[in-house]
């Protein structure tokens, strides 16, 4: 009995060993894939954390931009209501046209005959010189070729 035990026993260590190694492999792949996973994140983290720089970084540039246009359409508004602002010495003396420019003008209207009020007054008594009596211009000769059309 006492081989027979000792075979029974080696047969249960076996069979114990066996659990025992295939529960540590199977921690031991856990862990490794656990290893592999935590790695792929941290790598992904540092990957999210550039683009996020990257982001950051390019938005202070377009921010920096803006607020030198802004400086800039501030700086306009500024010297223009300076110069809007700005009270214009007026010289109601100074004419809006040379003093030759105004005596040609003057020179001008004194010759001009008066014909407008003349025209307004004489409009209903005679009638106009371009109606004629009878049949002339282009349509003179209309009615005497349809005549002779309707009879042949």
């Amino acid at each position: 009995m006492t081989s027979f035990a000792w075979m029974g026993l080696i047969v249960v260590v076996a069979i114990a060993a066996f659990f025992i190694g295939s529960v540590w492999t199977k921690k031991q792949f856990k862990h490794g894939e656990l290893e592999q996973q935590a790695q792929q994140a941290k790598h992904e983290l540092e990957q999210y954390r550039q683009e996020v720089a990257d982001h950051l970084a390019s938005t202070k540039k377009l921010m920096t931009k803006m607020q030198d246009s802004y400086s800039q359409l501030l700086n306009h508004v500024e010297e223009t209501n300076q110069v809007l602002l700005t009270e214009k010495p007026t010289h109601p003396s100074e004419p809006f046209f040379s003093k030759e420019t105004t005596e040609q003008l003057h020179a001008s209207l004194k010759s001009r005959p008066e014909r407008r009020r003349n025209d307004k007054t004489n409009e209903g008594a005679a009638q106009p010189t371009d109606y004629v009596d009878g049949e002339s211009g282009l349509f003179s000769g209309e009615r005497s070729e349809s005549k002779q059309s309707k009879v042949s």
